[in-house]
């Protein structure tokens, strides 16, 4: 064992080689994602034509969909086969997608059809992907290094996210929406690479236990009634909440007037803010309570969400967006430490493809819903509507700090 392995003063990810790959190749698949997304939203909202809201409220309705509908078969998938063979696929199918849609948009032979049937198929990869890592976390690094490896793995979307987001967007004028696709491909097979050499503590899932055989993510909640109604109401924070990506490109042409490159900085800013919350919520320690810290970056989230209602400015925008991330992200951390410390290891794919499920069983309505009423209200009334929103189901949260999970 080296001796940086051993010194707590470095980060988990430069102590634990495997967690390093792990990291490194779930921040390139989702930094691919977003990018894809990215680029294939501005695709959409510049093409013309007309009812740019309803075709980016669809395709972001198609992307949300695989979690959902094939809930039950990725929790059963991601307990049982090993985390390496799910990884792989994923990884490899996904770049199949990403080359095969840059060479039909350099070909002008990809439709608003081909986008988006293109778009629901990452999205099913990534809804086996995303739990697998969640739950290969205890299977990489040791106890003591989980909180650390929670944080760094949470930061990963938001880096990935960020990444993506202002990479897709600034190179939109540069290489042009084809060639970023392929470059999407080799994020994928760079991911892959890197997921290849994890080291992984057991090559195949051990047997659960036999109390345990047979139960699914919902059985585990009909024990957990507190635990339930969290997840519910993530899921209902996130009807309001996750619209801002397609409030973002929308807000940005319709109101600012801006270009793809402000758009880009726009969407860097939500992220470096939940990249900043995942490193600051180790340091957050006002309460125990996390329930009622949760409360708290929900309340503050909805604050940021609408005061790009009331001013419109691209710098109060930016700063309004940076804002809602740190919230965001100090909560994602805090809650995913959690369930990784009470949920039963045996059951944890189940559970984590159902959190899945939950905290996004409102995603296909959401961007249905705001995509179809970002072609009749402008963009900062949006706003104001999710800012209301979010603010309103911080006092749910509130009342249920006094529950167990």
């Amino acid at each position: 064992m080296s001796a940086m392995s051993d010194n707590k003063k470095f980060p988990v990810v430069l102590r634990n080689p495997g967690f390093f790959c792990m990291w490194l190749g779930q921040m390139l698949g989702q930094g691919g994602l977003r990018m894809f997304q990215i680029a294939a939203l501005w695709l959409l909202v510049s093409s013309g034509g007309g009812a740019s809201g309803k075709k980016v409220g669809f395709f972001m309705v198609m992307a949300a969909i695989p979690a959902l509908a094939l809930v039950k078969l990725i929790g059963k998938t991601v307990d049982r086969a090993a985390a390496r063979k799910i990884l792989l696929t994923g990884d490899a199918f996904a770049a199949g997608l990403m080359f095969a849609a840059g060479l039909m948009l350099g070909r002008s032979a990809l439709g608003f059809a081909g986008i988006v049937t293109i778009g629901f198929f990452i999205a099913a990869a990534e809804a086996f992907l995303d739990p697998t890592f969640n739950k290969a976390v205890k299977e990489v690094v040791d106890e003591t290094q989980v909180e650390d490896a929670v944080a760094f793995q949470a930061s990963t979307q938001s880096l990935a996210n960020f990444g993506g987001a202002a990479a897709g967007a600034v190179l939109i004028d540069a290489m042009g929406i084809s060639n970023i696709f392929l470059l999407c491909a080799f994020c994928y097979l760079a991911a892959g690479a890197f997921n290849y050499f994890i080291r992984f503590k057991t090559r195949v899932p051990s047997a659960p236990p036999p109390h345990l055989e047979g139960i699914s993510g919902w059985k585990i909640l009909d024990g957990r009634p507190g635990l339930k109604r969290v997840l519910i109401g993530f899921g209902l924070v996130n009807f309001f909440m996750t619209p801002t990506l397609i409030v973002i490109p929308l807000y940005t042409s319709k109101t600012l007037h801006a270009t793809a490159s402000v758009l880009g900085q726009l969407e860097a800013s939500l992220w470096i803010g939940l990249i900043a919350g995942t490193f600051f919520s180790s340091r957050l320690q006002f309460t125990r309570n996390i329930i009622k810290l949760g409360a708290f970056c929900i309340f503050a989230s909805g604050l940021a969400l609408a005061v790009p209602g009331l001013v419109v400015d691209r710098y109060v925008y930016t700063l309004a967006l940076f804002l809602a991330g740190l919230s965001i992200g100090v909560n994602n951390v805090k809650f995913i430490t959690l369930f990784q410390e009470t949920v039963e290891p045996a059951v944890k794919g189940s559970f984590f493809a159902l959190m899945q499920a939950m905290i996004g069983f409102t995603f296909p309505v959401a961007y249905f819903v705001f995509g179809f009423l970002s072609d009749f209200a402008s963009p900062p009334g949006i706003c104001l509507l999710q800012g209301a929103g979010v603010l309103a189901l911080s006092a749910y949260f509130y009342r249920l700090s006094g529950e167990r999970l």
